[in-house]
């Protein structure tokens, strides 16, 4: 089964368990878009904005029971 991807500018982001851990991190702390840009290897926090603005909000969510 093939990962969702994001594009932003020119490139496509693959949504791999380490990137939405990442995501899940930033959401629930207080990491900055700048950390979460060098943690991804993003050029810039624009791209970490873009990056999280186009993730479906579900994929953000940690489903425990």
């Amino acid at each position: 089964m093939e990962r969702p991807k994001v594009k932003i500018d020119d490139k496509e982001i693959e949504l791999t368990d380490e990137v939405i851990k990442l995501l899940r991190k930033y959401v629930k702390t207080n990491m900055t878009l700048e950390q979460l840009a060098s943690e991804l290897s993003l050029n810039s926090w624009e791209e970490a904005y873009e990056l999280v603005k186009n993730v479906p909000s579900w994929l953000l969510r940690n489903y425990t029971g």
